[in-house]
């Protein structure tokens, strides 16, 4: 009894590997390509912090933006990795992994920062005594005489 073969679409011993041109022109473009998205939407936010009025001061706006679009930048890139790892391109299938991890460091990082400084803004509050504390001087001073102690 045989048993079915996979189809040739599917098969590595038929899919041919990458050219090394092709696969470092792919490489460098798409590294280029990222670089520029991502030093792009960061300009955007520094920029929305500059203000040419001397009289008014300007900070930056929220980071959620820019990092919702550096998100998706690392979602292009992990997709380009799987496809550059299906086409046996290694050159730009290493690269590409080697940027998901930075643009994954560089996401949430400020997300744990901001979380933390979220927290510190807004303490938890004190917890609140009721009742008496008693006295404790540990003395027989006049301070106690109305606490019971």
């Amino acid at each position: 009894m045989d048993l079915p073969t996979a189809p040739a679409a599917f098969d590595d011993s038929v899919r041919p590997r990458a050219g090394r041109g092709a696969d470092v022109g792919t490489a460098v473009g798409l590294l280029l390509l990222e670089v520029l998205a991502l030093s792009g939407t960061f300009g955007v936010w520094l920029m929305s912090g500059v203000s040419l009025d001397p009289s008014k001061r300007a900070s930056p706006g929220p980071l959620e933006g820019c990092l919702l679009a550096a998100g998706v930048v690392g979602t292009l890139t992990v997709v380009a990795a799987v496809i550059a790892v299906r086409s046996r391109a290694v050159v730009t299938a290493w690269i590409q992994c080697f940027l998901a991890v930075v643009v994954v460091a560089g996401v949430t990082g400020p997300v744990t920062v901001q979380r933390h400084e979220k927290h510190t803004e807004h303490p938890a509050p004190l917890p609140v005594f009721t009742g008496e504390a008693g006295c404790r001087s540990g003395g027989d001073t006049n301070e106690c005489a109305g606490t019971g102690g």
